[in-house]
């Protein structure tokens, strides 16, 4: 599908898993490199920017989540910039698109002439949904964090680790932006003026506010992780104390069984009136002395 619109002297071409004919309409109509169009017909696995005299062509993946599931995958948006006329071409809907086109109809609409450069603004409304991931992200940990104080430690494990992994996913896809940008400013500003730079400038530094914040998530679901690790070892350590002290206990007991048990003529109490009574009252007593003995250690 092909979308076109006009604001602010800007011509935005949008193709949403375009065609052929679609992309070769395109190619006429903006005399737009036949490598582009081959680049646009299909998704592309690296991150790049490439100068095709008039334009620019930049591919920029983005890391999405699956909030139901909890899992993150790439979408892929490509960028063919020229001086007044920008080219995207997404594979799927992307929602940072889709907001960004409501926006600029409302803007055209009131008559707000905010906008100089479509492009910044168009990557600066991707990262704005950017953010809201990672907002999602920092509600997950803290729900983690209830979870592990409550005694879930155990089932903490696998939704600190899918979280990890999403966050290096995350960095994964977003961490080669910077470069992008700062090729695109680099050339940008040959082509299109020094304003151009100007707004890839403060482009790069939400970048670099994007990768700030992704470190310190990750450093954050470190700690978490070694606290979760720290209670489930410090549980488990207790449980195998209790254990071993419940043996330990237990054993003066198979001592005293086995010593009534033996085959000899003199057992001490066999054959008197209440043996069998006084045999279980040697064991209750050997445990009330070992438990006395074990709380005087501080041991339970």
């Amino acid at each position: 599908m092909i979308s076109t619109r006009a604001y602010m002297n800007y011509n935005w071409v949008d193709l949403n898993s375009p065609t052929s004919e679609e992309i070769d309409s395109v190619v006429l109509s903006y005399a737009i490199n036949a490598k582009i169009a081959r680049d646009l017909a299909s998704p592309t696995p690296k991150q790049e920017v490439l100068d095709y005299g008039n334009f620019l062509y930049a591919v920029i993946h983005l890391p999405v989540f699956k909030h139901t599931k909890r899992e993150a995958f790439e979408q892929e948006i490509d960028f063919a910039i020229g001086n007044k006329s920008i080219i995207t071409a997404r594979y799927e809907s992307i929602d940072a698109i889709h907001h960004f086109t409501k926006k600029i109809e409302v803007n055209s609409i009131l008559n707000k002439e905010e906008y100089f450069n479509l492009f910044s603004e168009m990557i600066r409304e991707i990262y704005i949904f950017l953010n809201n991931e990672l907002l999602y992200i920092e509600d997950w940990t803290r729900e983690i964090e209830k979870n592990i104080f409550m005694g879930k430690e155990k089932d903490m494990v696998f939704a600190i680790s899918s979280m990890g992994r999403n966050l290096l996913n995350f960095k994964r896809t977003v961490h080669p932006h910077g470069e992008v940008f700062e090729k695109i400013k680099s050339l940008g500003k040959e082509k299109f003026g020094d304003e151009f730079e100007k707004d890839m400038e403060k482009i790069i530094n939400e970048w670099k506010r994007m990768i700030y914040k992704l470190n310190h998530q990750i450093e954050l679901t470190n700690q978490i992780r070694e606290t979760n690790n720290s209670l489930l070892n410090t549980k488990q350590n207790e449980i195998m104390k209790n254990l071993t002290i419940l043996a330990f206990m237990a054993f003066p007991l198979s001592v005293i069984a086995a010593i009534f048990g033996m085959n000899t003529k003199e057992i001490p109490f066999v054959g008197m009136n209440g043996d069998f009574w006084i045999v279980i009252g040697i064991m209750v007593i050997s445990i009330i002395i070992m438990f006395i003995f074990f709380r005087i250690k501080r041991w339970i």
